[in-house]
């Protein structure tokens, strides 16, 4: 009976020991991350630069993951909508932000308290120039057409701008500081519903990413009146740059444009971040990503991390200070300690 209750004794000490080991982790191994599907939120409408981007980029991403992204588009408010989605996911890296360069813009136009500072950058992939565009068959056969009838007719040409924040937006913002001209903006869920607009001459003018806008100039669907940039595009080449138009413009485009990147939720794990910032590096520098990138007129970027948050920071400075001097700021990019940039 004594040996019995011994061996019992040994028994049960032996399977508790083992169960105190496997809850502080010497049994049971933490999966790896992913150690599931991950969902993908495109922070703008399908047809649009962010969406082409996105979609180009990720199934490359995939299959250096392993896993697979479930992408969806959330449009609206400019992007707001979909950031607001992803900030009050958990930060745990399995919902990724597919996002351009709105955010830093939200806290002066009253959109969102949301900037990049509440979000880490897996990657920014590209960046690129706004192209001014009207209908084929519009009268405005360049810029200084443009120009010369908005100063005539103060308010009532028709453009088309993506929300408040949006590229459009800020194209006009920058026309208005250069060249004292206003216009009747009417918002449209991003570049797809504004192209649609643009062919259906529902609209006058407006400004659509390059990689949108290039295949209908070249086709000659629409016409492309000045790119706004330092410097002519491969993509459209008989396209000015707004700087050989008019050198004032030169301070002005030194942060000009947009860009595209993946974002994840503040607080997401370091091996989440690492092993996506690797995965999507890898789409990156895939040859077909590249191509699409030459293709389309795009600048390659391609970082990460502290650089990706330097180059957010002084792109903000620069354009929250150009929308606010041009009266198009709700609150004055002081008050979120946004410093001003020496032009």
């Amino acid at each position: 009976m004594f040996s019995m209750k011994k061996t019992l004794c040994l028994v049960l000490t032996v399977a508790m020991a083992g169960m105190l080991l496997a809850g502080c982790g010497g049994g049971a191994k933490k999966d790896a991350y992913p150690a599931q599907n991950l969902n993908g939120i495109i922070a703008w409408g399908a047809g649009g630069g962010t969406d082409q981007v996105s979609r180009t980029l990720t199934p490359i991403a995939e299959k250096a993951l392993g896993k697979t992204i479930v992408m969806s588009n959330r449009a609206g408010a400019t992007g707001a909508i979909a950031a607001q989605e992803v900030f009050d996911k958990k930060a745990d890296g399995y919902t990724l932000m597919f996002h351009a360069e709105n955010p830093q813009l939200y806290p002066v136009l009253g959109l969102s308290k949301l900037t990049y500072d509440d979000f880490e950058p897996i990657l920014i992939a590209t960046q690129g120039s706004t192209v001014i565009v009207v209908p084929k068959d519009s009268p405005y056969n360049s810029f200084e057409d443009l120009i010369k009838d908005a100063k005539a007719n103060p308010g009532k040409i028709s453009i088309g701008i993506s929300g408040v924040g949006g590229q459009p937006y800020v194209t006009a913002a920058i026309l208005k500081k250069m060249e004292g001209v206003t216009f009747n903006q009417i918002p449209y869920d991003g570049d797809g519903p504004l192209t649609t607009a643009l062919l259906g001459k529902q609209l006058q003018v407006s400004g659509l990413a390059i990689g949108v806008a290039a295949q209908y100039v070249k086709n000659g669907d629409l016409k492309a009146l000045a790119i706004m940039s330092s410097k002519p595009n491969e993509a459209i080449p008989s396209v000015k740059a707004i700087t050989q138009i008019d050198p004032k413009y030169n301070d002005v485009m030194k942060a000009s444009g947009f860009f595209y990147g993946v974002f994840v939720k503040k607080g997401t794990p370091d091996e989440a971040i690492k092993k996506l910032t690797e995965s999507f590096q890898v789409a990156y520098k895939d040859p077909k990503f590249q191509e699409y990138m030459q293709k389309n007129g795009l600048t390659p970027m391609g970082i990460s991390g502290e650089e990706a948050k330097k180059y957010m920071k002084e792109w903000q400075s620069i354009i929250t200070w150009l929308i606010y001097d041009a009266g198009g700021a709700k609150e004055s990019p002081e008050k979120f300690n946004i410093p001003k940039p020496k032009m």
